[in-house]
C-alpha cells in the first residue's frame, strides 16, 4: 500500500509540473503525461510490483469505469438525431476509410499482430479511426469558431462519431467469445450469442428508461425532499447497478454497461441533480481515479516492440492523416470551401477517448499483439501535438472567413447545419 500511495504522489507531482509545460507548449491533455509516465517506470522497471497488484488493478478498472460513465453523462441523445445527413454521412465516410486502409496495413504487412485476421484488423482500425470532440471542442472554442458552419460540422461529426465508438467497444468486448479454443465451437458461439443477447437487452432497457425518462424524472425528483443524500446516491445505485447486472457472467461487459448507465442517469434524473454532482463526480473519474487507469495504459506499452517497429507508428499517422485530408477535401469542398475542407481534416484527426479503452481491450484480450497496441498508442501520443498545431494555425488564418458564411450547401440545396451543442 505504501509503494501504491507513493506511486500516485509521483504521478501527481509529475501531471503539476511536466503536464502543465506539456499542456502549455503543445496542448496535451493530462492523461497524455500520465501514460507515457506508464511507459517510463515500465522501461525501467519501476514499480513492477505494483503495477501487477490487486490493488492498483481494481483501482485501474475502476478509473476506467467511471471514465465511461462520464462519457455516458456526456451523450446526447437528442443532439444526435437530430444531425442532418451531411454530418451523418461524412462521419461514416471517415471512420470506414480509416479503418479499411489501416485494416489492409495490418493484415496484409502486419498478419501476426491481429492473429491473422481482417476482421480483428479492421475493428482495431475503426477503434483508432475515432473522433475526440472534447478537444476539438476546446480549440473551435478557443478560436471563438464552435457556432460557426465549420464548428457545428466538425462537433457534429465528433458527437455522432460515439456511435462508431459503441459499435466498436460491443464487437470487442464480444469477440473473445467467438474464439475458437480447442476446436470447442459449439461452446464459443453459445457464449457470443449469450453476449450479444445481454448487450441487446442493455440496449432495449436503456432505450426504454429514456423513452419514459419524461414520467419518472417528476417523480424521481420529488426524492430529494425526503433525503438530500438519495441523488448521489441514486446516481452510483444506477452506475453499479448497470455494471453488475451486466458482467454477472461476461466482465467485459460491465465496460459497456458503464456508459449506459451514465446515458441513462443524465436521461431519467433530474437535470439540476445532474449539474450538481456533475463535477464532483467527473473530477473522481479524471483526477482521483483516473491516473490508474492510464498508467495502465502507459505501463502496457512495450518500448521493445516501438524500437523493433518504428516504421509501424510512421505508417498509422501516414494513413490517419492523408485518409482525412483525402476524404474531407471530398466530401466538404462545396459545403466549406477547398481550403476550409482540408483544415477540417486535420482537426478530424483529433483522437484519444474511448478509442484508448477499445484498442486495450484488443490486447489484453490477446485479439492484437504488443507491438500493434503499443505502436497505436504512441500514434494517439505524437498525432496530438501535431493536429494541435497545425489545426490551430490554419484555423486563425480561416476564421473570419468561416463568421462570414450563413448556410451550406448539401445535396439538395441550400440548408443551415442543425447546431450541435456540446456540454
Amino acid at each position: 500500500m505504501t509503494n501504491l500511495i507513493l506511486l500516485l504522489v509521483t504521478t501527481y507531482l509529475v501531471i503539476i509540473i511536466i503536464g502543465s509545460l506539456l499542456n502549455k507548449f503543445f496542448k496535451l491533455p493530462w492523461m497524455f503525461t500520465v501514460v507515457i509516465y506508464g511507459i517510463v517506470l515500465s522501461v525501467f522497471g519501476l514499480f513492477s510490483n505494483v503495477f501487477k497488484s490487486e490493488s492498483f488493478q481494481l483501482l485501474s478498472q475502476l478509473g476506467m469505469l467511471l471514465f465511461l460513465f462520464t462519457i455516458g453523462l456526456d451523450l446526447n441523445l437528442r443532439e444526435i438525431r437530430k444531425l442532418g445527413k451531411l454530418i451523418i454521412f461524412g462521419n461514416i465516410a471517415l471512420v470506414l476509410t480509416e479503418a479499411t486502409l489501416l485494416a489492409l496495413v495490418f493484415y496484409f504487412i502486419f498478419p501476426a499482430y491481429v492473429n491473422h485476421s481482417f476482421f480483428i484488423a479492421f475493428i482495431a482500425g475503426v477503434a483508432f479511426g475515432t473522433v475526440g470532440e472534447v478537444l476539438l471542442l476546446a480549440i473551435l472554442k478557443e478560436f471563438g469558431v464552435e457556432k460557426t458552419r465549420f464548428g457545428q460540422l466538425a462537433l457534429g461529426i465528433g458527437v455522432f462519431d460515439d456511435m462508431f465508438e459503441l459499435f466498436a467497444m460491443g464487437v470487442i468486448v464480444a469477440l473473445p467469445a467467438f474464439t475458437f479454443i480447442g476446436g470447442d465451437k459449439s461452446s464459443a458461439v453459445k457464449n457470443g450469442l449469450e453476449i450479444f443477447g445481454i448487450l441487446l437487452a442493455l440496449i432495449l432497457v436503456t432505450a426504454l428508461l429514456v423513452k419514459i425518462s419524461k414520467y419518472l424524472r417528476p417523480t424521481i425528483g420529488k426524492l430529494s425532499k425526503l433525503n438530500d443524500k438519495i441523488p448521489p446516491f441514486l446516481i452510483f445505485l444506477l452506475f453499479f447497478g448497470f455494471i453488475y447486472l451486466s458482467s454477472i457472467k461476461f466482465e467485459n461487459l460491465g465496460i459497456i454497461a458503464a456508459i449506459f448507465s451514465g446515458i441513462v442517469v443524465k436521461e431519467i434524473l433530474p437535470s439540476a441533480w445532474i449539474e450538481q454532482y456533475k463535477k464532483p463526480i467527473f473530477f473522481a473519474a479524471n483526477f482521483i481515479l483516473g491516473p490508474f487507469f492510464f498508467l495502465k495504459l502507459g505501463s502496457g506499452i512495450s518500448f521493445s516492440a516501438l524500437l523493433a517497429n518504428p516504421i509501424l507508428i510512421l505508417i498509422i499517422m501516414a494513413v490517419s492523416l492523408s485518409s482525412r485530408l483525402f476524404v474531407s477535401f471530398l466530401l466538404f469542398r462545396k459545403t466549406l470551401g477547398n481550403r476550409e475542407s482540408l483544415v477540417m481534416g486535420v482537426g478530424l484527426c483529433a483522437k484519444f477517448s474511448t478509442s484508448v479503452i477499445s484498442e486495450n481491450l484488443l490486447f489484453t484480450s490477446g485479439l492484437i499483439a504488443a507491438p500493434l497496441y503499443s505502436a497505436i498508442m504512441v500514434s494517439f501520443i505524437l498525432l496530438k501535438p501535431i493536429v494541435i498545431g497545425v489545426f490551430s494555425n490554419n484555423l486563425a488564418l480561416i476564421k473570419d472567413g468561416l463568421h462570414e458564411k450563413e448556410k451550406v450547401m448539401i445535396p439538395g440545396g441550400f440548408t443551415p447545419i442543425p447546431e450541435v451543442k456540446s456540454e
